[in-house]
């Protein structure tokens, strides 16, 4: 190797080295030891070791003439190891290389690498947890993640798959039919619907998005989400086949009550104040017209009611009604249901048409439409301003005349504002609104309900009521009553289910967590009543924030005391499991949390 090689590598070395005579003056330094010591090409001419690390005790390693390794140095800030060797260019002059490594820069790399392990620990962490399976592949096709749920779909211990070839975990696969590499090669998500079998036989179908993965403008890998969808789609085929046996069936002789299926109409309608005369008024004028509706009150309020009513004062009334609720079932199923499908849509798939067919002509009520995800309602607003509907898996488009009503549980521009409502579903839905105010702001309706639901009741479960005792009356007119008129009908029901002679309705006929309820929200009214339960609500915010409280802290109860049973508790408290279930979502609790 030539001098100018040597000296080239010599200056390459990320290394600082230093090379001195045995008096301890420095006859070379390469590039990086100029760097540490700040010094030119010539600034370290008659300059001593000792000089340069500060340090005058070194000179002893030099006279001990022998190879020295792990010097502890301090230059500054910087903590740096020393190994000093001899040269022995003859045999009357040594000559010493000492070569310097920067300890504080590989401390620092050494946690930053620690930090950095540690973020990917906590990322894996999360990822693990999720109920959508993942999975990340580099360019190569290496899988560099594959969470717990990908393995729970695909029955592959992760740390079995991680770190291996795609080829080798699914050998089946080509450049053509992985996801993962099609994704990287066209630069683009995909999406896709499939039912594959896993190692021991089991047909699993799940919706994947598999997405490139760039860091900047470079391709990194890509990443794949898979959602298990195997339940809702034998739910699906379940519901389909029932209906269809269903449609099989010779016509029942019995005729139904009405042509449409309703059961209300505004007779129905129980009030006596002024604001529920006005609303019952614009709900008769809307009903006039095809225009569409949007109803918006609290659970329990009696918005189908008002939907039912309408289609039966309209010109559509001879026409079918159908009613659906959006929270009841999952995104895939309810698309198919209000679509309708193909043959070869999805496994199983049936000629059947949607719910916008089946209306044709008629009424379609959208209950709790905020629950519709948001790409669903994006469809439906497509249908909406069309007039056209297309079956899944089908290229035919189908026109339909429906008259849509939707109702929602909520603020309109508080689900919007969250992302559970699209603006632009909301204006083109609200062309008529009609607000249906919770019991609680009509308290002057609640003896007529009162007495309404007595007969009703009454009759059907053939009790004679002569009264209320005047306490409990009081109560329920002083009652908050969360869950509104269904609440105020359930509780009158379940009076009359206890009541085991004439009489009066008493304090003691009220279903157990009703009488809860009251001893907490109104706690003058019985003072011997255990402190834990009288304690008083603390009055801070709006009185629908403080019944908000008490609703959390009686549904936590209720689910203590009967073990998470959504159905049990749901019964205890006077409500459906459905209205429970979305209780639930919306303060964000969860069975565990009771």
């Amino acid at each position: 190797m030539t001098v100018i090689a040597l000296n080239d590598v010599w200056n390459a070395c990320f290394e600082c080295m230093v090379i001195v005579d045995e008096e301890g003056s420095v006859l070379d330094l390469n590039r990086s030891a100029m760097r540490l010591f700040s010094l030119g090409p010539g600034d370290f001419a008659g300059v001593s070791l000792c000089e340069l690390l500060g340090d005058r005790s070194f000179g002893r390693y030099l006279k001990a003439d022998k190879e020295t390794t792990g010097i502890s140095v301090c230059i500054g800030t910087q903590e740096l190891i020393a190994n000093v060797v001899p040269l022995y260019r003859d045999l009357e002059q040594t000559r010493y290389v000492i070569i310097l490594k920067n300890m504080t820069q590989q401390q620092q790399l050494k946690y930053q690498l620690q930090a950095m392990n540690e973020v990917k620990l906590l990322y894996d962490a999360v990822l693990d947890e999720l109920e959508e399976g993942v999975c990340v592949v580099n360019t190569e096709g290496r899988v560099l993640f594959y969470n717990r749920k990908m393995g729970e779909i695909d029955l592959r211990e992760p740390a079995s798959v991680r770190g291996r070839r795609m080829f080798d975990v699914w050998p089946a696969l080509d450049e053509q039919s992985n996801p993962l590499l099609v994704a990287m090669k066209l630069s683009k998500t995909l999406h896709h619907r499939e039912t594959h079998f896993t190692p021991n036989g089991r047909a699993v179908t799940t919706l994947s998005r598999t997405t490139p993965l760039f860091v900047g403008e470079q391709k990194r890998g890509a990443i794949q989400v898979l959602r298990d969808i195997t339940e809702q789609k034998q739910l699906a085929e379940s519901i389909q086949q029932l209906r269809k046996a269903d449609e099989t069936k010779p016509a029942s002789p019995r005729p139904l009550p009405r042509q449409n299926q309703t059961r209300f109409r505004f007779t129905d309608i129980v009030y006596v104040s002024r604001e529920m005369g006005h609303i019952v008024e614009q709900a008769r004028r809307a009903a006039r017209s095809s225009s569409s509706v949007l109803i918006i009150g609290e659970t329990g309020t009696g918005k189908e009611l008002f939907a039912q009513s309408i289609h039966n004062e309209s010109p559509r009334r001879s026409a079918p009604f159908i009613a659906q609720n959006c929270a009841a079932l999952p995104e895939g199923l309810l698309e198919g249901l209000l679509f309708g499908t193909a043959p070869g849509s999805f496994t199983g798939a049936v000629d059947r048409p949607g719910l916008f067919e089946q209306a044709n002509g008629g009424t379609l009520l959208l209950d709790e439409l905020n629950a519709m995800s948001p790409n669903l309602q994006a469809k439906l607003l497509r249908v909406l301003q069309e007039k056209k509907c297309q079956r899944l898996g089908s290229a035919k488009v189908v026109d339909v005349d429906v008259r849509i009503i939707a109702t929602i549980n909520e603020d309109p521009l508080e689900a919007i504002r969250h992302g559970r409502l699209r603006e632009d579903l909301f204006y083109r839905l609200s062309v008529v609104n009609l607000y249906i105010p919770p019991l609680r702001k009509r308290r002057e309706d609640i003896p007529a309900l009162i007495d309404a639901f007595l007969a009703k009741h009454g009759r059907a479960l053939d009790v004679k009521v002569t009264g209320i005792d005047p306490d409990v009356y009081s109560h329920l007119l002083a009652f908050a009553w969360p869950g509104n008129v269904r609440q105020l009908e359930h509780v009158i029901e379940g009076c009359l289910n206890l009541m085991y002679d004439d009489g009066p309705i008493r304090f003691e006929h009220l279903p157990y967590a009703f009488r809860e309820m009251i001893i907490r929200q109104l706690p003058d009214a019985f003072p011997d009543a255990p402190q834990a339960v009288t304690a008083p609500i603390r009055l801070s915010g709006s009185l629908e924030q403080q019944v908000a409280r008490l609703e959390q802290e009686l549904i936590r109860q209720a689910l203590r005391e009967t073990n998470g049973n959504i159905t049990k508790a749901g019964e205890r408290l006077g409500i459906s499991r459905q209205h429970l279930n979305y209780k639930l979502k919306k303060y964000g609790m969860t069975k565990k949390q009771a």
